[in-house]
């Protein structure tokens, strides 16, 4: 157990004390705010306060976690914590003593809390804060889970100090998903698969005409109805993963499939077995609550049984609304934090961690999940290959795998067709998968 000293106390600091020492170190923590105590007890310490107490570690605070309500921040002293960036840097030389030169808890809590997206006009059309606002990429290290670096650095200090304190590390584990935003390339579209057949035709692209044609006649299997694959290599790799089905209205920006599926109904139902299917909020549902609820119970009626986590199509979060919006319709953990055009940890954490709920100053029981990388983003943003793209994938999760994280992937059954954008790709998630399986294991 560590002693922590603070003249004050406050929800924001037990909140972030509680997700750095309790659920990333594994080791409990004592705070009082009675310097006399601290100083008397014979726990390793740490002390949070604006004056060196001479006692510990000591951490310089500043006046964020004992603030309410969003705070207007202008200067954020970008700093340097050995090779880890740093903001809210006191200046100090840290060669000098083995105190943290910058508000660990404070920087650590306004990552966590989104503090920077709250209200923001920093959005793209689809009401998205844009990455390039973003305090980990002006500092230059949102593909790093930043804070877990801090946090383990300042365990090995601790233990430098304290060598009999015990800590509790956390394991690696690897977390597959899938998007399923579109399960079909060519079926269930009625009027628009003549079209486009059509339309083949027009643009001389004879080998999709005669796929589209063999699939709507059911000679061929869909490209994008390819689960028994994904169920199949998960399986022989002894994995778990997470599916996302979308169950929200037709639309330029929703599913493109118009006839419902009781095939694919089943489909879910048979990888919910193993797995797990949950929610992928529709477009339209992003920030509606009634859409929300219809999606949700129509997916529970599919499977038979509750869904309590999400991850919204096209990302489609705003804090704090989405959070309060999910959890007044049932669901307590979302997946759906990370940019759409640039890969890495928009929290700054690859760890599980609970919504803080700034404008009413509470910890929420909604616990958020951040994502890693994106197939989308690797190949359009980033224009990789799938041999790049393994190579970044593979740095990113050794980064992750070094602070004992989550690391989640996000990958949809459509860019594991095989068709002709996504020629290569199947193989790269196959090696992959093989990969951190072997970790994982």
């Amino acid at each position: 157990m560590i002693a922590i000293y603070s003249d004050q106390k406050s929800p924001r600091l037990n909140y972030i004390l509680t997700q750095l020492f309790s659920r990333i170190l594994g080791c409990d923590f004592y705070l009082t705010n009675k310097l006399n105590e601290y100083l008397l007890s014979p726990l390793p310490g740490i002390a949070y306060c604006t004056q060196d107490p001479h006692k510990g570690i000591w951490i310089k605070s500043t006046e964020l976690l004992f603030s309410k309500g969003l705070s207007k921040l202008d200067d954020f002293s970008f700093g340097k914590w050995g090779n880890l960036p740093t903001f809210f840097h006191n200046n100090k030389k840290e060669e000098e003593d083995e105190n943290v030169p910058f508000d660990l808890f404070a920087a650590s809590f306004y990552l966590l809390s989104r503090m920077e997206e709250y209200h923001s006009n920093d959005l793209d059309k689809h009401g998205r804060y844009k990455y390039e606002a973003s305090i980990l990429q002006k500092m230059g290290c949102i593909t790093h889970p930043i804070v877990d670096e801090w946090v383990i650095k300042l365990k090995n200090i601790l233990l430098i100090k304290y060598p009999d304190l015990e800590f509790s590390s956390r394991q690696f584990r690897f977390i597959p998903t899938i998007d399923i935003d579109h399960p079909f390339l060519y079926r269930n579209k009625g009027v628009a698969n003549s079209l486009c057949l059509l339309k083949d035709l027009g643009e001389r692209k004879f080998k999709r005409f005669w796929n589209r044609l063999l699939t709507i006649l059911r000679f061929k299997e869909d490209p994008y109805f390819n689960f028994s694959f994904i169920i199949k290599l998960y399986e022989e790799e002894q994995i778990k993963g997470l599916f996302f089905a979308h169950r929200g209205p037709y639309g330029q920006y929703d599913r493109h499939y118009i006839f419902p599926s009781k095939r694919l109904r089943k489909m879910m139902r048979m990888i919910d077995k193993e797995n797990r299917v949950l929610l992928h909020p529709s477009y339209v549902a992003a920030f509606n609550n009634i859409h929300l609820c219809h999606e949700k119970m129509d997916l529970e009626r599919v499977l038979n049984h509750q869904v309590n986590a999400s991850r919204q199509h096209y990302l489609r979060i705003r804090f704090p609304e989405s959070y309060r919006l999910l959890q007044s319709a049932g669901i307590y953990h979302d997946y759906s934090v990370i940019y759409t055009n640039q890969y890495g940890f928009r929290t700054g954490t690859s760890i599980p961690f609970p919504f803080y709920d700034i404008e009413n100053e509470r910890e929420t029981p909604l616990m958020i999940h951040t994502t890693a990388v994106i197939d989308m983003t690797l190949k359009e943003d980033f224009s990789m290959s799938p041999e790049q793209a393994l190579e970044t994938i593979t740095k990113l999760y050794e980064r992750v795998q070094a602070v004992g994280g989550d690391f989640i992937t996000l990958f949809h059954n459509s860019s594991l067709a095989e068709t002709d954008e996504w020629k290569g790709w199947r193989r790269m998630y196959v090696r992959l998968i093989k990969n951190l399986s072997n970790i994982n294991n």
